[in-house]
């Protein structure tokens, strides 16, 4: 691949290359992470993300976290080299470097039980039965492909 991005997909937490067709247009990129309406955020000095603008949304199933950001990222995430000012190139950095500064994160519902010894207000309650559910958040490092 001649022009390449680096994309993460925070649900699967997979990151990989992908070529990118055009790398003068906005639309190309926009087309890779799946949204009309993207945001640019800056990686370091030589690299930009690109996150869609409308993806941190009521029923998130996941996000992620990038070092030194203060609000999670959701939906697919583009890593280009440069800073806007040319355009956009290949990353100059490898996906290892770049996946050290990603968490990628997921909402998960754990059931909790009531214990043997519960004792309620009218008697005894069947231990083993379904109390509630338990919300905990799962954290994992990016999966290189």
């Amino acid at each position: 691949m001649e022009n390449f991005v680096y994309l993460l997909e925070p649900e699967s937490a997979i990151f990989r290359a992908a070529e990118l067709p055009d790398r003068n247009s906005i639309a190309s990129i926009a087309g890779l992470i799946g949204s009309d309406l993207i945001q640019m955020i800056r990686f370091d000095d030589m690299h930009s993300l690109f996150v869609g603008e409308e993806a941190l949304r009521v029923g998130l199933t996941a996000f992620t976290i990038f070092d030194g950001y203060p609000i999670p990222l959701a939906g697919q995430i583009a890593l280009l080299g440069g800073d806007g000012s040319k355009p956009y190139r290949s990353p100059s950095i490898t996906m290892t470097e770049a996946a050290r500064r990603f968490e990628c994160c997921r909402p998960v519902l754990d059931p909790v039980f009531v214990p043997m010894d519960r004792v309620a207000n009218k008697g005894l309650i069947v231990a083993g039965a379904l109390e509630g559910l338990q919300v905990r958040i799962d954290r994992r490092s990016p999966v290189l492909l």
